[in-house]
């Protein structure tokens, strides 16, 4: 089955490629965090930064019914 954001257990990520984000299940609904990858000169590597995230309420009105 097709991992969507209705079938995530709490906690779970799913990455977005569309939208370019993780969403993550928690209670009440879902976190979409975005991130920029950015270059820390310190350590000589690259790593994620968080630029936002927002809560979305739970709300099934794009659910996609199963035929």
């Amino acid at each position: 089955m097709e991992k969507t954001i209705y079938n995530l257990e709490l906690h779970e990520d799913v990455y977005i490629n569309e939208q370019d984000c993780y969403v993550s299940r928690v209670p009440g609904g879902w976190l979409y965090k975005y991130y920029t990858v950015v270059y820390d000169a310190d350590t000589g590597s690259y790593k994620n930064v968080s630029d936002q995230i927002v809560f979305v309420p739970y709300n099934n009105e794009f659910q996609k019914v199963p035929k």
